[in-house]
């Protein structure tokens, strides 16, 4: 991305709609990009490369941990 990377783009949403739930995708290990991000719990990870049956399994295991009243926005 030209102005951002990605997690100042995902703190900047989380403090327009906190309960958003991102999937962050990297090429970086996930131990390296959580250890940068204090507020790393709150999202869910997939590592690059990953083809569409990952993207959809992460997808739907996302979905069924988001409350309901979060799904309807």
């Amino acid at each position: 991305m030209p102005n951002m990377d990605g997690p100042t783009l995902v703190r900047a949403l989380k403090r327009l709609r906190p309960d958003m739930a991102v999937i962050f995708m990297s090429g970086y290990a996930e131990e390296a990009f959580r250890r940068h991000d204090e507020n790393a719990s709150e999202l869910h990870f997939l590592a690059k490369p990953f083809g569409l049956k990952q993207l959809a399994a992460k997808v739907k295991d996302v979905l069924s941990s988001v409350p309901a009243a979060t799904k309807s926005d």
